[in-house]
């Protein structure tokens, strides 16, 4: 017992100055990187919520918990939801939610999903709470408990809390049970407590009378390969006193118990339903019903319906209205109008059900949450709110082509597998940049990245197809089409991972791998397989029994254990693979399959090999992420070998001590650049594994399940916010710490792309993500550079010149002065940063804006054209200091434009935007000339030696005028003025211009034949408008000097 408490102490405190360190490690790199983004793509279709409840006084207002994607708020009935937890939550799943009736102010919020299954359930860390609807949050204890089930609220007075916390689901502890708090969770005391292995699955309170509640008491817990729902802890239980005691109740109940859920009606206290898993074969099970407040029960049904898959769903709801009506949660939603009798469907969300909050002032209004989130009804269920305009889901893995844009892979849990591309063409990425692929929720997914046509994808127990992306049909290619739900792994063919491994091959023509206990092998797309390998697992039989019991079995493939978890090809070697196993053996072939060496690093225990990684600078190298957190230990385990497994290094030193590793990644460029996902975010080393860094920026607190180096961008899946992307990840590449010279750092070769990006300015508040839609990458040239501290009086400037040496852009840290005081405006572009340390600026590959003419509206874009593909070189001036790099822009591969066709479009747009520069010039020129000549004339006395003067001065007046009205149309100054009064020759030229420029540039001949009509009207009144400046308007100035008159300021 001794040994054990220090060895707790230790790991407590390894793990205290461990976050402490990766605290202080995160907010340096935070602050250095502000202004690098990842970017949240989607898809925007919600994954599981285990919990989700309204505001009584407030039908307008919800909250949502997320398994891995925090707390969500919406202030409009659904339309729109917010996350209003990051920056504050340490963990991103939610099991309960409470808002207080009598103050709607203060809500609490238990953290670790209570639907605890064998894949994607994530823990929590305890409480958290607002006094202020959610704008703010504190932490308020209960650390330990893991997995908490339900709040609930004293509806008069908001700082009495219950807990319902069913404790660690993967190991004993004391850290389970009821607690209750009297001052708002500054204290919290333990009030019932069963044993090491029963928590509280459901709490309910009495709303008539607070003191009352009904707890459900459920033995339970896992191992990699089994559920135990059920055992002597499990029971149900009374208070009358606010928790202080505590009464089994017995009379009428079934004697074995598993998970269990129980409600007490507010529309009548003596009427309490209790929903109870017992033993199926007696038909013990179903809806318990008390009329008397729970000493006596009887069976209403049995109906197998509202008892299926225990440990997952039974959750029981009675209307606070109508006591006869009641709702269960499982993978439908049922309802029951008769006291628990018979059922009917009355859900058409998502499906696969988890909790129901019923509005006690309106029972048709409600909010269910399910394994698509969370959705609101007004009218008892008839319809509901959208379950996508949220990108919550929960992805196992990444694939990724070679198509442009690249698309993204992965099989998300409880929906479909997607294939969502990595930017959109057409504002933002939205649901017609994505759909479902091959396999399902929890596939694995293979394909030629260079032809993506044909997809692998499987699901689980070891169904697999392959799908035709061009005719949207599949075909089932099973390698043992054996009906393996309901068996004993120990008696399966073939025992394959929920999450099965499929690969394509890049050495061997046509060929494609899915791994079970041993590899198989494809050559003919599914047609045939073959065993490539022998059992490559520990093969226990004691570990491959029974899935699920005492008293539902759990056999649909998540608990199936001795299988392969990954495999994986060598990128430079043909012929070898690494394997690893969820039972924790890694395994290397050298020749194809033909034989096998195990090569699990030496004293490894027991675990999950949930990644492996060869390393591509290094054939020997290789990388695995382990993870033990099925054994309850939540240490990171990432190792490395540089013999080909021969010898292995554990590399964890900088992770946090409780953030449990899933993948581990080497840059494609930058050999011992790693990053490794944990559950707890990324991390980043830069010297092989040998120390690491948070990584995380402006990304969520979410488990990270998968990592994918593609194109110079980062990519992640994660558990609970969908896919990820950091697109600038060559800075990381190049980044030096360096607090004295001006530094210019290369830029990622560039696109030329329509679209648009919030990505394509810098904002401070953005955090990556929006509402309904994903976030493109910057459309532009991505320019990073770094300053020391600069005096006030130095300027930051940005010069781009072509290939040619030709200056296309010129950027300034120097606010430009507007000088309206002449009549001028001309667009300004961004303002470069001059602060200290890591700067971003953007390109937008245009160049220069065509001055504008203030007061006038001409219905025509300014910006100058886009520059064409090719090489550019980006000078940085900073104070004395001078850097260079050079940027690409490349041609779309989707533009069928040629290169002749970009320098055509370059030549004209120049030679076209020239003389729109040169028009609007002049006509400020002229009009400024006119304002002052009529400035002039008006102060003239009305002496007879000024009359001369004064009519030549009015005839000018007139002659600037009436060419100034043949150029532009004054009159028009709002958007619908120009329907209003005749466009005049600028706004005409000007149209003529933007219909030169597209998205895919294209000289067109009506362009040219209009040109060549507008070209000889430009000559006659640029002659005449020079006629003006150079000839008229000095003979005036004469004029005036010789009468003893100011002279008109000539440009």
């Amino acid at each position: 017992m001794i040994k054990l408490f220090i060895r707790s102490l230790f790991l407590l405190l390894f793990a205290t100055i461990a976050n402490a360190q990766s605290n202080s490690d995160t907010a340096e790199l935070n602050k250095t990187f502000k202004q690098v983004k990842w970017r949240s793509i989607g898809p925007f279709r919600g994954g599981r919520s285990n919990t989700a409840v309204g505001v009584t006084s407030n039908p307008m207002v919800y909250y949502m918990g997320t398994t891995g994607g925090g707390l969500w708020k919406t202030e409009d009935m659904g339309l729109s939801w917010n996350n209003i937890s990051d920056g504050f939550f340490k963990t991103a799943t939610v099991g309960g939610i409470a808002v207080a009736e009598s103050d709607p102010n203060i809500v609490y919020v238990g953290m670790g999903e209570h639907a605890v299954r064998g894949v994607m359930t994530h823990h929590g860390d305890g409480m958290y709470k607002s006094t202020d609807a959610g704008k703010t949050w504190k932490k308020i204890g209960l650390d330990a408990t893991h997995h908490i089930a339900r709040v609930v609220v004293d509806p008069k007075n908001p700082n009495i809390v219950f807990v319902a916390a069913q404790g660690s689901l993967y190991s004993s502890s004391n850290d389970r049970g009821i607690y209750k708090s009297t001052d708002g969770g500054t204290t919290w005391n333990k009030i019932l407590f069963v044993d090491d292995k029963t928590g509280c699955a459901e709490l309910s309170m009495d709303m008539n009378n607070p003191s009352i509640l009904y707890a459900a008491m459920w033995e339970h817990g896992r191992t990699p390969w089994k559920v135990t729902s059920g055992g002597p802890g499990s029971a149900l239980y009374k208070s009358t006193d606010g928790g202080t005691t505590w009464n089994k109740m017995q009379n009428g109940l079934p004697k074995e118990m598993g998970k269990m859920a129980i409600t007490v009606s507010r529309a009548n206290s003596e009427k309490v339903y209790a929903l109870i898993e017992s033993d199926f074969t007696k038909e013990a099970g179903g809806m318990y019903v008390s009329e008397n407040a729970g000493k006596t029960w009887s069976q209403a049904t049995s109906d197998h319906r509202i008892i299926g898959r225990a440990w997952y769903y039974i959750e029981v709801f009675a209307d606070p209205i109508i006591e006869n009506t009641l709702y269960v949660m499982n993978a439908p939603a049922l309802k029951s109008t008769d006291g628990g009798k018979t059922w009917e469907n009355v859900s058409s969300t998502h499906g696969d059900y988890h909790n129901l909050w019923i509005n006690p002032s309106n029972s048709n209004n409600m909010i269910i949450a399910d394994d698509g989130g969370a959705a609101i009804t007004f009218n008892g269920g008839k319809s509901w709110s959208s379950q996508d305009i949220y990108a919550t889901a929960q992805f196992y893995r990444i694939n990724v082509d070679n198509e442009f844009p690249y698309n993204i892979y992965g099989g998300q849990q409880d929906n479909s597998s997607v294939k969502i591309a990595s930017r959109s063409f057409r504002g933002s990425i939205d649901a017609t940049n994505w759909s479902s692929s091959a396999g399902g929720e929890s596939a694995f997914l293979a394909f030629d990245p260079n032809d993506p046509r044909y997809v692998l994808g499987g699901s689980y127990q070891g169904t697999i197809e392959v799908l035709d992306s061009k005719s949207k049909g599949s075909t089932n290619i099973m390698a043992a089409p054996i009906q393996y739900l309901g068996k004993d792994a120990k008696d399966d063919k073939y025992r394959f991972n929920w999450n099965a491994p499929i690969i394509w091959s890049k050495h061997e023509p046509n060929t494609y791998y899915h791994g079970a206990q041993v590899l198989l092998r494809t050559t003919d797309m599914g047609k045939t397989w073959t065993e490539a390998s022998p059992d490559l697992t520990r093969n226990e039989k004691a570990k491959q029994g029974t899935p699920g019991g005492p008293f539902t079995n759990e056999a649909v493939g998540a608990e199936n254990y001795g299988t392969l978890s990954y495999v994986i090809e060598s990128p430079n070697e043909k012929g070898v693979m690494y394997t690893g196993s969820d039972d924790g053996f890694v395994y290397i072939t050298k020749d194809g399959g033909k034989t096998w060496k195990n090569v699990t690093p030496a004293g490894l225990a027991e675990c999950l090999i949930n990644a492996i990684e060869v390393s591509p600078f290094d054939n020997a190298t290789a990388y695995i992420a382990t993870t033990r957190y099925k054994f309850d230990d939540h240490t990171p385990g990432l190792y490395k070998t540089t013999d080909y497994g021969k010898t292995w290094t554990k590399i964890n030193t900088g992770i946090a001590g409780n953030a449990f590793t899933r993948v581990i990644r080497e840059d494609t460029k930058v050999k011992d650049l790693l990053f490794a996902g944990t559950e707890f975010g990324i991390y980043m080393s830069q010297n092989g594994g040998k120390n690491w860094m948070p990584f995380q920026l402006n990304l969520p607190n979410t488990p990270i399940t998968d990592l994918r180096i593609h194109q110079d961008n980062l990519i992640a899946s994660t558990s609970g916010r969908s896919f990820w992307i950091l697109d600038d990840l060559n800075l990381f590449r190049q980044y030096k710490k360096d607090t004295i010279n001006t530094l210019l750092y290369q830029p990622t070769t560039a696109y030329l792309a329509n679209g648009y990006s919030e990505l394509d300015q810098n904002n401070d508040e953005f955090k990556g993500s929006k509402m309904y839609e994903g976030v493109n990458p910057a459309t532009g040239v991505v320019v990073y550079y770094q300053l020391p501290t600069l005096k006030e009086s130095e300027v930051v400037t940005i010069e781009i010149k072509d290939a040619a040496g030709n200056v296309v852009r010129q950027f300034s840290s120097k606010t430009e002065t507007d000088n309206k005081g002449a009549g001028r405006r001309i667009p300004k572009g961004p303002k470069l940063s001059s602060n200290k340390g890591l700067n971003r600026f953007v390109w937008d590959m245009r160049y220069p804006s065509i001055p504008t003419i203030p007061g006038v509206f001409i219905e025509s874009s300014f910006r100058g054209h886009k520059a064409i593909p090719g090489n550019y070189t980006i000078t940085l001036k900073a104070g004395v200091q001078t850097n260079s790099t050079t940027a690409s822009i490349l041609a779309n591969p989707l533009y069928q434009v040629g290169e002749n066709d970009y320098k055509e479009f370059d030549a004209l747009m120049k030679q076209m935007e020239g003389e729109v520069i040169t028009m609007h010039t002049m006509i400020l020129d002229l009009y400024e000339s006119k304002n002052q000549l009529e400035g002039v004339l008006k102060n003239l006395s009305s002496d007879s030696k000024y009359s001369a003067v004064k009519t030549a001065g009015e005839g000018l007046v007139k002659q600037l005028k009436a060419w100034d009205e043949d150029m532009i149309q004054r009159k028009s100054t709002a958007y619908d003025d120009v329907e209003n009064f005749p466009n005049k020759f600028t706004a005409e030229y000007m149209f003529m211009v933007n219909q030169n420029e597209s998205d895919i540039p294209r000289v067109n001949q009506p362009v040219l034949d209009l040109l060549k009509e507008y070209t000889p009207k430009w000559e006659a009144l640029k002659a005449r408008g020079l006629d003006l400046k150079n000839n008229l308007l000095p003979a005036l100035n004469k004029q005036l000097w010789e009468a003893g008159v100011g002279a008109v300021w000539i440009h």
